[in-house]
């Protein structure tokens, strides 16, 4: 099989990566596989640059990036069935530190960086998709999980503020995906921890909760006297922050209009 990827296409190469994605308890094998076999050029160019490239030995004892992408891929393995979009999931593991291979930089007392990794990998994730014919649904989902996947953790290390998260759960295509990619993240090198789990998932619920609740909506604006398409949107952005922050509808309405008052004073001086 191995021999005849050379000879698909992008969408027959797609198929045969998403049904061993999805199946096989051990992925890496099939990326080792690969490489042993010379096979990365035409289809996996992209994971091919990772192989030998170094990471800060502070964070990642288990070697190269290559390395600690196959530990990533086999540890979100045991975790698809538990997300809410499996093969993009698996897809985000195994596209999410692209980046490293062009933004990697050692420093003069020889510590291994890679500052923005997670946006500079964007294109190449992208170009990598577009390759196998990924539809636009897919390549949604994947560039905004690796753009994202830094930031859980980054924020339940600091202890972050319950409005912090949320905004970044908001901003997530899939935020309990994205938790469990970050927990991955950090499973997949040496030492492996996932201390950030049980913050993340009780940030996820007060999210999930918070969300569930009344919110105002442009209609509600509308009635309140606020006009203006331009107006009503920008309003309701801020109405949308105050939702995030966990305000109550009745407080939401109250400080979305004092808002548009203000707003609509700037304007009449401007």
């Amino acid at each position: 099989m191995y021999n005849a990827l050379s000879a698909m296409t992008g969408e027959q190469v797609m198929r045969i990566l998403s049904d061993m994605l999805i199946s096989t308890d051990k992925p890496s094998l099939f990326f080792e596989e690969l490489r042993r076999a010379g096979r990365l050029d035409k289809w996996f160019p992209e994971m091919k640059l990772l192989i030998g490239l170094p990471q800060n030995i502070q964070h990642h004892l288990e070697g190269d990036v290559w390395t600690h992408t196959m530990m990533v891929i086999d540890e979100a393995a045991k975790r698809r069935q538990t997300v809410k979009q499996p093969i993009p999931f698996m897809m985000s593991a195994l596209c999410h530190d692209f980046g490293k291979a062009v933004c990697t930089t050692v420093s003069e007392d020889g510590v291994v960086h890679s500052y923005q990794h997670e946006k500079e990998g964007l294109p190449l994730i992208s170009v990598f998709l577009q390759r196998l014919g990924a539809d636009e649904e897919l390549t949604a989902y994947v560039l905004n999980m690796a753009e994202l996947h830094m930031e859980p953790n980054i924020m339940a290390n600091a202890g972050s503020k319950l409005k912090k998260t949320n905004r970044l759960f908001d901003s997530s295509v899939e935020p309990f995906d994205l938790i469990q990619l970050a927990v991955c993240d950090s499973l997949g090198k040496l030492p492996g921890s996932n201390d950030t789990e049980v913050f993340l998932i009780r940030r996820y619920e007060r999210y999930m909760e918070i969300m569930s609740r009344p919110y105002i909506t442009t209609d509600d604006l509308a009635a309140a006297g606020v006009s203006g398409t331009e107006m009503l949107h920008e309003v309701q952005e801020y109405a949308h922050k105050l939702r995030l922050a966990g305000l109550s509808r009745d407080d939401q309405l109250r400080q979305s209009l004092a808002y548009a008052r203000t707003l609509s004073k700037e304007k009449r001086r401007s």
